[in-house]
């Protein structure tokens, strides 16, 4: 029953991939392949359990809900489809490493995206090792050597990762918001009115401004359903304000670029959202309208508006850089055959925005009392132009134990270019230039905006 009901989810799965292959470049039969790879490393019992979740799907995408976004989501968003494909492409890379069943556990332990980095550094390592050695996964125990090894014949090379992933005081708060949105949700269906909800709150986002952003939204929307006018209610660190919607308000100021969200009117918002009516009983029926064409954002009713303090040492890169290094540099302790460690780290920030100056002295002071430290390489998931996500690096200097080294010097460039010539899930060099490739997309959004001015025309 339950093998079923997954392959029926699966294949409606599939089919909707499928109708974008040819714009991924996937060869025939790729998504097929990839779909029941995945339900052999990950389980029907596992899958299953994603298929059937009652839990909404957090509007924010919180850590333990990639999966389910991606699977449950649907694949009728073009990420979802990259991504999972991408997953499998890491884990079929080890397929025959007895340590992968460990590094699946924890994956699905609700640590995705550490496993996630750890493998898919460990396969651009050994795709990229040559013939100069091998890579080989660590298994998740307490005696365990890095997260993976690079065997060298002088020696072995211990891998550490680590993603700078923000606190758990951070993500509780984008956990609150999403309880701030299902709150508005309720409200707002109440309300026959359209409207702009403008939330402000002067303070980190925790329980008790979360109560007081939710007293001051109750308040303010019995004024604004009473008199139909602009409604404000503040207290504690909360401030809430709700405006009639109007041509004149205030634009969603949040734009998707390069594969990042990110706020293109220099705004003072930490999260915006715009809300639609659709006419239609289930996700699934909406995403059907979605693929035959209806227009779904037809129908505004709500924008709303939200921004709160966010600690600082979680918007100091350079702070959160130093302190993992500190840490992850006295992880691994040398031993008999252990030529150094490598230090991996996964960057939550944009690197080309990033002053290289300043981070490369602050790893080089990290690494100069650190003599078994060989590199320090930080990558930054990214998407790009051929429909595949991509790593863009910082690579520091070799530690001066290491630095006349040239099989790891030649290793190490070759890492840093994969990505940028290479396509990580079918490990094939691109058939385009990232020129070619990115004028493809421009009228791949042409040929989209086309279809959106006939289906306005249409109704």
């Amino acid at each position: 029953m339950a093998a079923s009901y997954l392959d029926e989810r699966l294949y409606r799965w599939i089919s909707i991939a499928n109708e974008s292959a040819e714009r991924f470049d996937f060869p025939p039969g790729l998504i097929e392949e990839s779909i029941q790879s995945l339900k052999t490393h990950l389980g029907e019992a596992f899958l299953t359990d994603i298929f059937k979740g009652t839990q909404s799907l957090h509007i924010l995408g919180l850590r333990g809900q990639v999966l389910d976004r991606w699977l449950r989501g649907g694949a009728s968003v073009d990420d979802h489809v990259i991504q999972v494909l991408d997953l499998v492409s890491v884990l079929a890379e080890f397929k025959d490493d007895p340590c992968l069943g460990d590094k699946l556990d924890r994956l699905k332990r609700n640590a995705f995206w550490p496993s996630q980095f750890e493998l898919a550094m460990a396969q651009r390592a050994k795709r990229t090792i040559g013939g100069a050695g091998s890579v080989r996964l660590s298994c998740e125990t307490k005696t365990a050597v890095g997260d993976f090894i690079i065997e060298l014949k002088e020696g072995s090379i211990a891998c550490e990762c680590a993603r700078l992933e923000f606190g758990d005081e951070e993500e509780e708060q984008y956990k609150l918001v999403g309880d701030l949105y299902q709150y508005l949700d309720h409200r707002l269906k109440r309300t026959e009115r359209r409207c702009c909800v403008k939330i402000r709150i002067h303070a980190p986002l925790n329980p008790s401004t979360f109560g007081a952003a939710v007293q001051c939204t109750k308040t303010a929307f019995s004024r604004f359903n009473y008199k139909g006018e602009e409604a404000s209610e503040e207290r504690q660190d909360a401030k809430v304000t709700i405006e009639p919607l109007t041509e004149q308000s205030e634009r969603i100021p949040f734009r998707y670029v390069n594969g990042r969200v990110e706020d293109v009117l220099g705004t003072k918002w930490v999260s915006a959202q715009s809300l639609c009516r659709v006419n239609a009983a289930t996700d699934e029926e909406a995403t059907d309208m979605y693929r035959a064409g209806a227009d779904l954002g037809g129908d505004e009713y709500a924008r709303v508006f939200i921004a709160w303090e966010r600690r600082p040492a979680d918007l100091d890169p350079y702070a959160r850089i130093r302190s993992k290094i500190k840490k992850k540099k006295y992880q691994t302790k040398a031993g008999a055959g252990l030529l150094g460690r490598a230090i991996f780290l996964e960057s939550q920030w944009n690197l080309t925005l990033v002053d290289a100056d300043r981070l490369g002295k602050i790893v080089d002071n990290e690494m100069s009392n650190s003599k078994n430290t060989i590199v320090v390489v930080i990558g930054e998931r990214c998407a790009s132009v051929h429909y595949r996500p991509w790593y863009r690096y910082f690579i520091s200097n070799l530690g001066s134990t290491f630095a006349s080294n040239k099989v790891i010097h030649d290793f190490l460039f070759r890492l840093s270019t994969y990505d940028r010539d290479f396509d990580p899930i079918l490990n094939q060099r691109y058939r385009r230039t990232w020129k070619e490739s990115a004028e493809r997309v421009r009228k791949h959004e042409a040929e989209w905006e086309e279809k959106n001015r006939r289906r306005e025309r249409d109704l």
